[in-house]
């Protein structure tokens, strides 16, 4: 028995009197993978020191002008996620715009003649811009008024230029798809708000339209990502080749979710439109590792939206991944009235994939449920069983845990067959011990709330040791679920 303790660097031949110790961290690691989130989008060609298609820390709003450009895609997006999530660890990866693109265009036409003096307040999508009216002004000087502002303001994502006498010609900075769902509004707030077009003027806006072909290599810039894990990618896409790339590489067979790669991941994003273009939208998606919220006609932009929702769900992520993703609050302009999903709408979305929110009496908009795309499996038969985001974030978090724990107690061991007796000390193990490890982890993840009843888990779990040192595990997870409904029966009597 004297030798069946294996110390690390202590040979055996050694008979130089002393003590000899080896610090052994097997079964002291406690850490966790880093939660990390990656946003995507667009810099301007010459706006900064980045490089398109290598991610980076970010350091901020000031540092994303620096590297991708004040009003590119990337540096608005990063300024609405710390908006929200001032603390999380953030990462950008820059895309160029493509050269084939087209950059959108819209505007506002000014016509009369300012008979009071007053303030014209344009909106660019949920940016305000103030144009000053003195009385007597015509168009032409009302015009280059609005031009003057609009560029004078830093961080918007589109520069102004006089058409004609009457007209503000707006280009998005970004060339692309992701222009034409900017809008365009007039004195948003109304009269109650202290909005109001100044006397004498007619303004109409015009909405933008035009902008062509999103980065269409998005697929080999994914591909060039190394291994570095992201929990959530927050992008601005809605187009297919763009979904279609972010499929392909957080797919559960050949990408960043498969056992041989192991990096998992979840995308992000909204998509404007109203309830029946969002449902037909919806219906031609099926992906489990993406979730798509509709916003209707809110001013604020869906890269907006898509990095606030992200930036919601790593903070909820971050304090449990089974934690319900839902009654968290955004910064966005909600949509108007008419714009706003009732509940009989907001239902048929949850059933086509899109996930919804609510508008409270004050305004705020509020994430009320987050669902994946997946809709139905191989079969084209209907499937529920990825419907939410937290049972993927729940997923992924005990299947990385596990891999640590397992990792962390049973690297570099002999493996022998079941019923070996094992000397204390040896470096050595059998199915059955991995087996009775993995279940012991699995209560542990439990007492985290992550999952449940770790006794079914313990008595269905199953370890065979397959031959040429490979152990196969059979876990029969039960995640924790999510509180969505109490429903009750109201039986009053009267006397």
């Amino acid at each position: 028995m004297s030798g069946s303790i294996t110390v690390p660097g202590y040979s055996d031949t050694n008979r130089v009197p002393g003590f000899y110790f080896s610090l052994d961290n097997s079964k002291a690691n406690t850490a966790t993978v880093a939660r990390r989130v990656l946003i995507m989008g667009q810099m301007l060609t010459g706006g900064g020191v980045g490089t398109a298609g290598v991610a980076t820390i970010s350091a901020g709003y000031s540092d994303a002008v620096a590297k991708y450009g004040a009003g590119s895609q990337c540096a608005l997006m990063v300024q609405a996620y710390r908006a929200i999530d001032t603390t999380g660890e953030l990462w950008v990866l820059p895309l160029a715009d493509d050269a084939a693109a087209v950059a959108a265009t819209g505007g506002f036409t000014i016509s009369g003649a300012a008979t009071a003096a007053g303030t014209l307040s344009l909106y660019i999508g949920d940016a305000l811009v103030s144009v000053g009216v003195s009385s007597g002004d015509t168009a032409a000087i009302v015009v280059a008024s609005a031009v003057t502002a609009i560029n004078s303001v830093s961080g918007l994502p589109v520069t102004a230029t006089a058409g004609t006498a009457s007209n503000v010609v707006l280009t998005a900075r970004n060339k692309g798809m992701a222009g034409n769902d900017m809008l365009l509004g007039i004195s948003l707030l109304g009269t109650s708000g202290g909005q109001s077009i100044p006397a004498g003027l007619t303004v109409i806006a015009n909405a933008f339209s035009g902008g062509t072909t999103n980065p269409t290599t998005i697929a080999e810039v994914l591909d060039n990502q190394g291994e570095r894990i992201y929990d959530l990618v927050l992008h601005p896409y809605s187009d297919t080749g763009s979904l279609t790339a972010l499929k392909e590489w957080l797919s559960t067979s050949t990408g960043r979710w498969a056992p041989m790669v192991q990096l998992y991941g979840h995308a992000i994003t909204a998509y404007r439109g109203a309830f029946g273009q969002a449902t037909a939208f919806g219906a031609a998606l099926n992906d489990e590792h993406a979730t798509i919220m509709p916003i209707s006609d809110s001013p604020s932009s869906p890269l907006i939206w898509a990095a606030q929702i992200g930036a919601q769900t790593a903070i909820s992520m971050r304090t449990n991944p089974a934690l319900p993703v839902t009654g968290l609050a955004l910064t966005v302009m909600p949509p108007t009235d008419a714009g706003r999903f009732i509940l009989t709408e907001r239902n048929s979305l949850l059933w086509d994939g899109l996930s919804t929110f609510t508008v409270d009496d004050s305004g705020t908009v509020n994430i009320e449920r987050l669902v994946t795309t997946y809709q139905t499996n191989a079969e084209g038969l209907p499937d529920n069983s990825y419907l939410d985001i937290e049972t993927m974030l729940t997923a992924q978090v005990c299947m990385q845990d596990m891999r640590t724990w397992l990792g962390s107690q049973f690297a570099g061991f002999i493996l022998v067959a079941d019923g070996t007796k094992i000397s204390a000390g040896i470096k050595a193990t059998t199915a059955a011990l991995i087996g009775k490890s993995c279940a012991s982890r699995y209560r542990y993840q439990c007492q985290q709330l992550w999952c449940q009843n770790a006794d079914v888990f313990s008595s269905g779990l199953v370890a065979v040791n397959s031959g040429n040192g490979v152990v196969k595990l059979l876990m029969p997870y039960d995640f924790a679920n999510q509180l969505r409904v109490i429903a009750g029966d109201v039986q009053f009597t009267k006397s």
